[in-house]
């Protein structure tokens, strides 16, 4: 499989977050990543507190994503596509905000 992700995916992220964070409906992705083990029971539910405030959920995802490896980034880039927000996935992996460069790897 390949993965799109940037030498330091926590900078990339810092660069797209206002964006991003406008636009991910994270409370799909956060399931998601729950069930492939990227997050925690708590992180999930700390997501999922926040569903009147759509922004503030996907910025507590990304603030998890961050702080992360890379894997989970990489989880987190795979839950993106199969919520159906490959728009928000082009975005990232595109590099549209800012210029951001993405290099491709094989997992």
């Amino acid at each position: 499989m390949l993965y799109f992700a940037p030498p330091d995916h926590a900078a990339a992220l810092r660069l797209v977050y206002k964006g991003v964070s406008e636009k991910l409906e994270a409370q799909g992705v956060a399931r998601n990543m729950f069930q492939c083990n990227a997050i925690t029971l708590k992180e999930l539910q700390s997501i999922q507190s926040s569903r009147k405030k759509s922004v503030k959920a996907a910025q507590r995802l990304l603030d998890i994503v961050i702080k992360q490896s890379g894997n989970v980034f990489s989880c987190f880039l795979d839950a993106l596509k199969e919520t159906g927000q490959q728009h928000v996935y082009e975005d990232i992996v595109s590099g549209v905000y800012r210029g951001t460069k993405m290099v491709c790897y094989r997992a």
